[in-house]
């Protein structure tokens, strides 16, 4: 997860850490994707919900360090979550490229609920698990997701990863 396009642009909240929630539907790779990032390893197993993960200052140009906070998609931690986006300097919304309907709760879940609960940040979405995609049905992302990013100007960027291959 390159630091760059995450800190530049929240920057000016003159913070000694740039905090990123990463948000979206339970087995999307949130937690993949946070042990990947902090490690460069793909974790062969990894806890439902990681402690706060802090990415050393050194990773980053303006040597800031960022502090990922993942969080659970259960019903029951939702207050919780609320509370970590309002709390964020930018969100990771991640869905799972193997998982179309996770693309689907995204738009009609999790962008309406940024948007409801008024926190003006940046908004990275992230489709996890790339590996897993069905290879015979390609999707090009720039056709996917221009709609979606037309609709929600709150999205900074779109990309799509697998952890288990680093990519």
């Amino acid at each position: 997860m390159s630091g760059d396009s995450i800190s530049t642009s929240i920057i000016s909240r003159d913070r000694n850490t740039v905090r990123v929630v990463v948000v979206g539907d339970s087995a999307t790779g949130k937690s993949s994707l946070i042990a990947a990032a902090a490690s460069d390893a793909f974790p062969e197993t990894v806890s439902p919900v990681l402690p706060p993960t802090v990415l050393p200052a050194e990773y980053y140009p303006d040597g800031i360090p960022v502090t990922i906070i993942d969080t659970s998609s259960s019903l029951d931690d939702r207050p919780k979550v609320e509370e970590e986006l309002q709390c964020a300097d930018a969100v990771v919304l991640t869905y799972a490229c193997d998982q179309p309907e996770t693309l689907v709760n995204l738009q009609n879940y999790w962008l309406q609920e940024i948007r409801r609960l008024k926190v003006n940040i940046p908004v990275i979405v992230v489709g996890c698990m790339l590996d897993l995609r069905d290879e015979h049905f390609p999707i090009n992302l720039e056709q996917m997701m221009g709609p979606i990013m037309q609709q929600f100007k709150e999205i900074e960027t779109c990309i799509e990863c697998s952890a288990a291959n680093l990519v």
